[in-house]
């Protein structure tokens, strides 16, 4: 009996499923008065989008196209690049520090992030031409800069025994962190970062560099200084700042992340984090989760970096990367792609659930 056919693929309904036949369903009592829907996501460009990357991105894309046809409203996307996250890392004095993708500059002369950023923009184009939805992309030295983005990071800063027992239940300490003005070598887990003076609208942090000693930023809602947030602190600031910008155009504010991000962490980070902030949970940026890709053992697709070099030697080579996905399978395996993620959100049975990369060799085998 041969297992790997589309007679044995089931979608058994898991609970959302069961008290809704469409994803519209979930998001109509959100719109309110809407005028419009503005999705957002975001992924670090540390690598060339693999595979899983690529059907978040999708996703994100066909929920937009979805819920723009299904209530009549326009729709625009916004990917946020974190070029902040880390290029490169080193151990100095039992202090690890690390330069961001941004600040590595790569053999043809640009930054690491905008080396691998060429992919990401050919996805974007491609999608963008499929559904009509016009993109932008936000830089987070964009995104850091930004006034509301600020004011929560401040407001968090000034109540840190509060909120560090959820943000950073291991450390404890919260990572708010700058590079250095010189080398921009960053001190990874903050542990020289020191709170100089803060007050209601203003604060001074130092931190020390391992090459030129002491450094300091002032962060208020005004101020120009650069400042690096890892990923919890930065989810609760940037959902904030969601909130207001909705406010302010009247859209509603949806967000499509990987499912890694979803369960837990949504509720113990994202959600206690906001509502702490002082915003109404009525107001939450309405989240999806794209469907996890999980390899043969159940465990999530995940960049080679994040587990170890040739662990998925395995795997048919086009899976690891878009480079290599595309000399593969061409644009045929693109479209074939897109067709199974475009599907997702039109059937709640086949969003709210997590495929295999064998299913992924089905369809693109196909």
């Amino acid at each position: 009996m041969t297992l790997h056919t589309r007679e044995n693929v089931f979608y058994p309904p898991v609970g959302i499923v069961h008290i809704t036949s469409q994803v519209a369903h979930l998001v109509a009592p959100h719109l309110g008065g809407k005028q419009s829907i503005h999705v957002n996501t975001s992924a670090q460009p540390n690598s060339h989008p693999h595979l899983g990357t690529v059907t978040t991105l999708m996703t994100a894309f066909a929920i937009g196209e979805y819920l723009g046809r299904h209530f009549n409203l326009p729709v625009k996307l916004t990917f946020d690049q974190l070029e902040n996250a880390p290029g490169d890392k080193r151990c100095e004095g039992g202090i690890e520090y690390q330069k961001s993708l941004g600040d590595c500059i790569s053999e043809s002369g640009i930054s690491l992030a905008d080396q691998y950023m060429e992919s990401f923009h050919w996805v974007f184009d491609d999608l963008s031409q499929r559904t009509g939805i016009p993109y932008q992309l936000c830089s987070y030295q964009d995104f850091q800069a930004k006034r509301a983005f600020r004011l929560n990071l401040l407001k968090i800063l000034q109540r840190q025994e509060e909120f560090a027992p959820f943000l950073a239940p291991a450390a404890q300490t919260i990572r708010f962190r700058f590079p250095c003005p010189k080398c921009s070598w960053v001190d990874k887990s903050s542990q020289t970062v020191r709170l100089v003076e803060v007050s209601e609208h203003r604060a001074v942090l130092s931190s020390q560099c391992f090459q030129h000693g002491d450094h300091q930023i002032v962060l208020s809602e005004t101020s120009t200084d650069f400042i690096d947030t890892n990923t919890p602190l930065r989810d609760i600031a940037k959902g904030g700042a969601l909130i207001e910008e909705g406010r302010e155009s009247n859209a509603l504010m949806v967000m499509c992340d990987g499912g890694d991000w979803a369960g837990v962490w949504n509720m113990q980070i994202f959600c206690n984090g906001i509502t702490r902030l002082g915003y109404p949970y009525t107001e939450l940026p309405f989240r999806f989760f794209a469907p996890i890709i999980t390899d043969w053992s159940g465990a999530k697709f995940s960049k080679s970096l994040y587990v170890r070099s040739n662990a998925y030697e395995y795997l048919p080579e086009g899976l690891a990367n878009l480079q290599k996905f595309l000399s593969v399978y061409g644009k045929t395996g693109f479209e074939k792609l897109w067709q199974e993620v475009s599907s997702w959100p039109k059937d709640p049975k086949k969003l709210f659930r997590n495929y295999s990369i064998d299913y992924f060799k089905l369809v693109l085998e196909e």
